[in-house]
């Protein structure tokens, strides 16, 4: 009988699966000492750059002058009104600069009580009364929780009325056009 194709197993130019993981993984390990690399030196360069990322949304108002003096404080600048603070950040934190970008007067944040343009709330009101109409929205939709804190973003000074102001805000559209349309 000739069977060249049944596999000798005594055959010693065949390799077994521990041999074939184990040349797969001589050619990875080139890759992965690359890429340990690469991450060795990121971590390295993000120690050199001297610390934490600074999350407060302070940073976004203020700069830190020049470096830090040898009793820790640093010198902090409002991007504004150039109003300057010498802090010492790792004791006393953020909140003194908190403070000061919600009394800053040059600082215009959206959303913030003093900065958003005043609205005419019968126009506001009318405006949502044709958005109701318009896309079939129920009258309850003025008492969103969501709604409400997205109108209040953009403009805290808008006074919120419930869903029978809104459907009577509708019925006055409605009276309005019906006019307009008899004459």
């Amino acid at each position: 009988m000739d069977n060249e194709d049944t596999m000798n197993l005594n055959d010693t130019e065949r390799m077994s699966g521990d041999e074939l993981v184990d040349q797969n993984s001589d050619e990875d390990e080139d890759e992965t000492v690359a890429v340990e690399d690469t991450l060795m030196s990121t971590a390295e360069t993000h120690i050199k750059r001297g610390g934490k990322r600074k999350h407060s949304k302070c940073w976004k108002h203020f700069i830190i002058i020049g470096e830090k003096y040898p009793d820790g404080t640093n010198d902090i600048q409002c991007k504004f009104c150039i109003h300057k603070y010498c802090i010492n950040l790792r004791r006393s934190g953020t909140s003194g600069l908190l403070r000061h970008m919600k009394v800053c007067s040059l600082n215009h944040v959206p959303g913030r009580p003093g900065t958003s343009r005043k609205i005419d709330q019968l126009v506001f009101r009318e405006m949502i009364a044709v958005d109701l109409i318009e896309h079939s929205l129920p009258y309850s939709f003025v008492e969103y929780k969501r709604i409400r804190e997205a109108l209040h973003y953009v403009n805290p000074s808008i006074k919120f009325w419930c869903r029978i102001t809104a459907a009577s805000e509708c019925l006055k559209k409605y009276e309005k056009e019906k006019l307009i349309l008899r004459q």
